[in-house]
């Protein structure tokens, strides 16, 4: 079951939040949205595990506090800082 407090975050992240260049370190590496060779979701997976919550092409990190957003090819396109509503 969706956890709504997590769902409210996401939701108020993909408002609040500019799109800024952002990083989010997997494992040893550093991974971002404005890599030369995009990584695909697969490749995400495998570095960085199963996200807390996904909504299509939105997966959310509750751990590193960030989101990921992929394009239509399921490319990351960007990352983005999780704002956590108060």
């Amino acid at each position: 079951m969706i956890n709504i407090k997590m769902l409210a975050i996401v939701a108020v992240s993909c408002v609040a939040v500019p799109a800024l260049a952002q990083e989010m370190r997997c494992g040893n590496r550093l991974i971002s949205g404005d890599q030369i060779e995009p990584l695909l979701k697969e490749q995400v997976l495998q570095e960085c595990g199963e996200p807390t919550s996904k909504d299509y092409n939105r997966w959310f990190y509750q751990e590193q506090g960030k989101i990921l957003v992929f394009n239509g090819n399921d490319e990351l396109e960007e990352i983005q800082e999780a704002s956590i509503p108060e």
